[in-house]
């Protein structure tokens, strides 16, 4: 009896150890993490919804045009109508109502992590999403990266300001994990999201350990979101190419030191 009431203090002893333990522990780091999930879900989310957008405005524009217009001179000139008019409505948009939408938008995030730029998310992510579905979608030179970008980090901002956490550290873990889930959500590409903040945003990303973790885990939802709806396909197929011959390698380091200095 005595040795049975001795083994039940001892255990509820470590019960109140083990609250007590729980209770002085700092949650920040757990609450970081949970948070750059959802904020990973959301940005694979907008991601997937901003390319099936733009693709069916291309769609459309082509398709129904060709249609409408079978005179391959009245069909130029109808493009080139509506390209302009798509065009010129995003550039309406952004200018009216979201200056800091225009352009990449990636130099706003990293202005806004280092606070000299305001995250606007509630007027930024509306005119982004729609101006860059005009402007992608009336066919110009343009890429899915930026736009996504800067959407996955203004979700991160939103996240931040309704979880209402105050810490500056946690908010730029935060920005910069948005970022990285919107260029993984562009692409299907995880490791891209990830060497995006390691190389683009270097003097701005605050390396520690809570941060990294938070990066890779809202890259991973991202991803995860993307191929759920898509499938498992990359975005851009690349071909595979026989080995080349082991007398033309030296031409491949002659070719990478003229780049080098090119870049220079």
């Amino acid at each position: 009896m005595y040795q049975r009431n001795t083994i039940k203090k001892s255990q509820n002893q470590q019960r109140f150890n083990w609250f007590r333990k729980a209770k002085e522990t700092n949650l920040a780091p757990v609450k970081t993490l949970i948070l750059s999930a959802i904020i990973g879900t959301l940005a694979g989310l907008i991601g997937v919804l901003f390319e099936k957008a733009v693709g069916w405005v291309i769609h459309l524009r082509q398709a129904k045009l060709a249609e409408a217009l079978t005179n391959p001179y009245l069909l130029a000139i109808g493009t080139l109508l509506v390209s302009s008019l798509l065009a010129m409505s995003g550039y309406y948009l952004v200018k009216k109502f979201s200056p800091e939408s225009g352009g990449s938008g990636i130099p706003e995030i990293e202005g806004a992590m280092i606070d000299i730029r305001p995250v606007r998310w509630w007027r930024v992510l509306p005119v982004k999403f729609i101006a860059s579905i005009g402007t992608l979608g009336s066919g110009m030179v343009l890429g899915r990266e930026g736009p996504t970008v800067q959407l996955g980090a203004n979700i991160g901002q939103l996240v931040n300001d309704v979880s209402r956490v105050k810490d500056k550290g946690t908010r730029q873990t935060l920005l910069a994990t948005g970022a990285a889930a919107g260029l993984t959500a562009a692409f299907n590409a995880p490791l891209a999201g990830i060497l995006f903040i390691i190389e683009e945003m270097r003097p701005q990303f605050k390396y520690n350990l809570i941060s990294i973790k938070s990066v890779f885990i809202g890259v991973i939802m991202s991803c995860i979101v993307f191929r759920l709806i898509n499938g498992e396909g990359g975005v851009i197929q690349i071909g595979k190419f026989s080995s080349a011959p082991m007398n033309t390698l030296w031409l491949y380091l002659v070719l990478g030191m003229l780049f080098g200095v090119v870049g220079v």
